[in-house]
């Protein structure tokens, strides 16, 4: 699934010769589903690791800088054709961080396609990083619908979801991830939410992985 959207990509770039608007319209379209469609299968695979009691990290002198800028230009182009912003707010230049890349990347993943996915068109998503001491913090923000309050204490719960209609949109399992992968390098992750005023999700990283 992962090559079909590369090739769907590489068409909507123009690089093999210009398509009619149409055309465009149509290969557009088949993006952010194809996308559900990863999210969703990498999620159900991954859970399973996650749960072992016998996971270990491959932790690894990480660039936080590339990190987040690999994952966001990976979601340029849906984020693109909803003519959504996604902006990156403070200075990681130079900064290292002493993780799994593998499962990091696994959360900004999860948590930047959550954003897109419950934010309307031409909305905004912004990343931020504050240093609190020695510790880090990552925000992804969005202005989207946001999440009721009576699911903010059950929404890292596994297969849970914030609206009933939201079960065609993935698996429920994307917030639990990130919340164990978080667990498992000795931070932790949490929530702001409003109706109609959208989301925060806090990423607390310990001074033990901030190199």
């Amino acid at each position: 699934m992962t090559v079909i959207k590369g090739n769907l990509q590489l068409l909507l770039s123009g690089m093999m010769g210009q398509m009619t608007e149409e055309q465009l319209m149509l290969i557009q379209r088949s993006v952010g589903p194809l996308e559900d469609l990863i999210q969703m299968t990498e999620n159900l695979l991954q859970s399973a690791a996650l749960e072992k009691s016998d996971l270990t990290l491959k932790l690894e002198t990480t660039d936080l800088d590339k990190l987040l800028s690999d994952t966001i230009d990976f979601y340029a182009v849906p984020f693109k054709q909803r003519e959504m912003e996604i902006f990156r707010d403070g200075n990681t230049f130079g900064q290292k961080l002493q993780v799994d890349a593998f499962w990091m990347k696994r959360v900004l993943n999860n948590l930047i396609w959550n954003a897109y996915k419950f934010t309307p068109d031409h909305g905004r998503v912004t990343v931020q990083v504050a240093h609190r001491g020695q510790d880090l913090e990552l925000i992804i923000s969005d202005n989207g619908r946001g999440i009721p309050a009576d699911k903010l204490s059950t929404i890292f719960d596994k297969f849970t979801q914030a609206s009933p209609k939201d079960r065609k949109m993935g698996s429920g399992l994307g917030l639990w991830i990130c919340k164990r992968i978080l667990e498992l390098h000795g931070g932790s992750i949490k929530v702001e939410s409003e109706e109609g005023k959208g989301t925060r999700f806090i990423l607390h990283i310990p001074s033990s992985c901030v190199l």
